[in-house]
């Protein structure tokens, strides 16, 4: 089991500009956390708040953060290439990421020193932990979701964690975010409803969003546009009715950056090798039930104990679905259980040497679902 240390209070340092430097404080926070990864490979959540002394102008972009390398490619960009940061950051910027508890050892290291980077270029990172409240109460972790209710992700089932544990965080935060740093909101209870969200549009223009879908992944742009066509499309026997629109196409502008400058996933790795920054893994949970076989024979060699908490976590949702007499029993991937999808991986790819894992593993991997 992959242990998550949490350091509850937030941290403020002052941030001055683009060249702020963290205080010895956090330094020694951070060092702290550097002890950690290297001893228990425990995931650390500083809940980092690096507050600007006034908002230069009323306009605001955010970045969706992942972790990954789509993500950290814009990130670096920004900072690093003025024309790309004038191209895609209008007014305030500011980077969110949302914790789903089950990220793996090596990305939660990467947060910590994305943290960093942010700090000294003075931006606002925001790494939201389930402690904060934007979580909804059901889905603190996926790890939380799964004791809750004997329940697994799978390819047979609707895909909600992503909604549940990056989107819906990341959204709650915002609005709250916009309620205090634009219109003074001071009560402690969280707003609901995306009401600033909505007034802010209102008043200065939707809230931009990038997102990390490289080019060549245009199909999980495009699925979110058909969807809006279908629901956009008439019944020529039915009263016409001007379609709906929901706060998020009101208020919110989704860019991908990636895909408008034409960079893949081979295009971002190159890119962060050439700026001699840390190249993270791609992002996505340890408990993914899209994971390949490959890349669940990587999990089995490298993190033994999580990938038999995982199986746990599958045989308590089987056994709860066959008491209940639930003909059709499906697991991680189906029909097909993790330990059987495990030995099909093993006889297919078990020549691999951990080397050659490790390759694979650092150009495989994402949030397929996720398109906003």
């Amino acid at each position: 089991m992959i242990a998550l240390t949490f350091v509850s209070k937030p941290f403020f340092c002052k941030n001055n500009g683009r060249n702020a430097m963290p205080s010895k404080g956090f330094r020694g926070i951070n060092a702290r956390c550097a002890a950690l990864y290297s001893t228990t490979l425990a995931g650390i959540f500083l809940p980092l708040k690096c507050f600007q002394k006034g908002m230069e102008t009323k306009a605001l972009t955010v970045l969706s953060y992942g972790a990954g390398q789509d993500s950290t490619a814009i990130l670096y960009r920004i900072v690093l290439d003025p024309a790309f940061g004038k191209q895609w950051v209008k007014g305030n910027f500011i980077v969110v990421m949302s914790n789903t508890g089950n990220e793996h050892p090596h990305t939660y290291r990467h947060v910590a020193f994305i943290q960093d980077f942010c700090l000294q270029h003075g931006i606002q990172f925001f790494f939201l932990s389930f402690r904060n409240g934007y979580h909804p109460n059901t889905w603190p972790t996926l790890q939380g979701q799964y004791l809750r209710n004997d329940s697994i992700m799978s390819l047979a089932y609707p895909k909600s964690c992503t909604d549940n544990l990056k989107i819906k965080p990341i959204y709650n935060f915002l609005d709250h975010f916009v309620a205090q740093e634009y219109y003074g909101y001071s009560d402690k209870k969280i707003p609901t409803g995306k009401k600033f969200i909505k007034q802010f549009a209102k008043d200065y223009g939707k809230i931009y969003i990038l997102l990390g879908i490289a080019a060549g992944e245009e199909s999980r742009v495009n699925k979110l546009k058909n969807k809006k066509m279908q629901h956009m499309q008439l019944n020529l026997f039915e009263k016409q009715m001007a379609p709906s629109r929901s706060w998020m196409d009101i208020s919110i502008e989704r860019l991908y950056p990636l895909i408008e400058t034409g960079m893949d996933r081979e295009a971002c790795q190159e890119y962060i090798r050439s700026t001699g920054l840390p190249l993270p893994f791609p992002s996505n949970c340890m408990f993914c039930p899209f994971a390949s076989k490959v890349e669940i024979l990587w999990l089995f060699r490298n993190y033994p104990a999580a990938f038999r908490q995982w199986v746990t976590h599958e045989q308590r949702k089987l056994q709860k679905s066959a008491a209940k007499g639930v003909v059709r029993n499906l697991g991680v991937k189906g029909d097909c259980t993790l330990e059987e999808f495990l030995q099909e991986a093993i006889v297919e790819f078990g020549h691999m040497t951990d080397d050659q894992l490790n390759d694979y593993k650092m150009s495989h991997g994402h949030c397929v679902k996720s398109t906003f």
